[in-house]
């Protein structure tokens, strides 16, 4: 049973940290970016919509806080875009390659919490022969 908590809490983590990197690489990535048209940027946010799979997992209001709080850092992740427009190419890469060693970070995570609990939990007495 501590096995099957640690791996559910790592699967969930993994989960999170998944939502998250496909938000980034989304925002990241619009079109809108190069265009330099902030005015369609609610537009957008509002139309950006969460995994059919976990959609049923989030509330309505949960979700109109991250839309709000991406419509306040718009302007911000616009200036720092335009501060490096080399990169703009391989922002998708480089988001899923963080991506990547973050759920590396999780799944070692979720060996050593295994690994731990094994040493720590009671073992049981081998029959005798």
């Amino acid at each position: 049973m501590t096995y099957a908590i640690i791996w559910i809490i790592t699967a969930l983590l993994l989960g999170f940290w998944t939502l998250l990197t496909w938000t980034a690489d989304a925002v990241l990535t619009w079109p809108g970016w190069n265009a330099d048209a902030l005015a369609t940027w609610p537009g957008w946010v509002v139309s950006l919509q969460p995994p059919v799979w976990l959609a049923p997992w989030l509330s309505e209001g949960w979700l109109e806080s991250a839309r709000q709080t991406l419509l306040d850092w718009g302007p911000t992740i616009q200036a720092s875009l335009q501060q490096i427009p080399d990169l703009t190419g391989w922002l998708s890469a480089i988001v899923w390659a963080v991506w990547l060693i973050g759920a590396i970070g999780f799944l070692l995570m979720g060996l050593a919490a295994s690994a731990i609990a094994r040493m720590l939990l009671p073992r049981k007495p081998e029959p005798a022969a």
